[in-house]
């Protein structure tokens, strides 16, 4: 009986130990296995063998291991510059007849941007306009392409038609480039002195991102250009609040709007509030002058030096120097020792060399570039004179 229970129990074991190495065995033998002549991108790509290529086109059967080997091989090619060939690999793929649908969707966005690459915009524009129609899933990002490529035709219009016609998914990032788009066109009307259209355009970019501090830079020049400074004053500071660095598109006629109505003391605020946001030096210098404007000049100067002592700057220096002259101020010895301070911080930032191929600017001298790794290109750097305050 024993002799029989061991038996049993070696029988079941040797039916397990079967049965685990038959599942491994046919386990392994479902991964992917390409034929030894199927090449791989890096030589493909290495020996630009066409003859490979093409054999590896004539693969009669295709699977999702192998459209992406595809794929990825055309997005190389492409990316080497090779267009001939990556269009001619996706024209071919995408004329089989064995490909499902998701597969083709995928070879159309490649060759939209093989196209695109190419200079030959129609058609790309063609096909990702298609894609986008056809839901599939590669629709957002042939949403994003076609944006992208009717941006570098300037065709603002067509844009805005797209989201008006809901074909545009409801991306953050497109909404901001719709938005852009109604812009230029709000700003060409305003050309045009259609002011209605340019204002309508506007009131839809904020619509769409409610965040869009253009349209506010945009109606601010509107009510500038029709000398409603108040309102043009209330967009500009509405389009600083949105975004900080919009005070670049907006200082001159922002200060212009201040002084037509006469709130100095309101600009000053404002510009130093700027200051404080953005570290935008123009905006610092606007608000000393302003203040110097009040018969201030000993307090503008001071408060220029405070804040060059903390942001060193060439504009702001210049500023300075320009301030003492024309108000005629006289500095103390402290504020010299400052002075002395600010300069010798500005000429410790300054490069002394600089790469004459490619402008990288170093602190060393390098007989090859680390940036462009060109040799003896590295040469001392000559700072330039600042430019002389034109004539008003």
């Amino acid at each position: 009986m024993p002799d029989s229970a061991l038996i049993y129990i070696l029988l079941l074991a040797g039916v397990a130990l079967g049965w685990t190495l038959g599942y491994r065995y046919a386990t392994q033998s479902k991964l992917p296995e390409y034929p030894d002549w199927i090449p791989s991108v890096d030589y493909l790509l290495a020996e630009s063998n066409d003859l490979s290529l093409e054999k590896l086109l004539n693969i009669e059967q295709i699977d999702d291991g192998s459209m992406d080997l595809f794929l990825k091989l055309g997005r190389s090619l492409r990316d080497k510059g090779e267009l001939d060939r990556a269009t001619h690999l996706h024209q071919r793929l995408f004329a089989r007849p064995d490909l499902e649908r998701s597969a083709m969707h995928s070879i159309q966005l490649e060759l939209a941007l093989d196209y695109s690459y190419a200079g030959l915009l129609d058609r790309a524009e063609s096909i990702l306009r298609e894609l986008l129609e056809g839901k599939g899933h590669v629709a957002d990002e042939a949403a994003v392409h076609l944006v992208e490529l009717l941006e570098e035709e300037g065709e603002w219009g067509a844009i805005l038609e797209l989201y008006q016609a809901r074909k545009l998914p409801g991306h953050q990032s497109l909404n901001q480039r719709v938005s852009h788009a109604a812009c230029e066109l709000a700003e060409r009307s305003l050309k045009r002195a259609d002011y209605l259209e340019s204002q309508k355009l506007c009131k839809q970019a904020l619509k769409i991102d409610t965040r869009c501090a253009r349209a506010f830079v945009v109606l601010g020049d509107l009510a500038f250009g029709q000398g409603e400074f108040r309102e043009a004053v209330r967009c500009y500071l509405r389009a600083a609040e949105v975004d900080r660095q919009a005070v670049v598109r907006i200082l001159d006629n922002l200060v212009k709007s201040f002084q037509n109505i006469g709130d100095i003391p309101g600009l000053r605020e404002h510009l130093r509030k700027q200051w404080e946001e953005s570290h935008y030096m123009p905006a610092l210098i606007a608000c000393v002058e302003a203040m110097a404007s009040q018969n201030k000049g000993g307090e503008a100067v001071t408060s220029l030096l405070v804040e060059l002592q903390k942001i060193p700057s060439n504009q702001g220096f210049l500023a300075l120097a320009e301030l003492i002259v024309e108000h005629r101020q006289q500095l103390d010895k402290s504020q010299l020792m400052t002075v002395y301070d600010i300069l010798r911080r500005i000429v410790a930032a300054e490069p002394k060399f600089v790469c004459s191929n490619c402008g990288f600017k170093a602190k060393e001298p390098h007989w090859r570039c680390p940036s462009c790794k060109d040799w003896a290109s590295v040469r001392a750097y000559v700072p330039q004179p600042p430019l002389s305050k034109p004539d008003l």
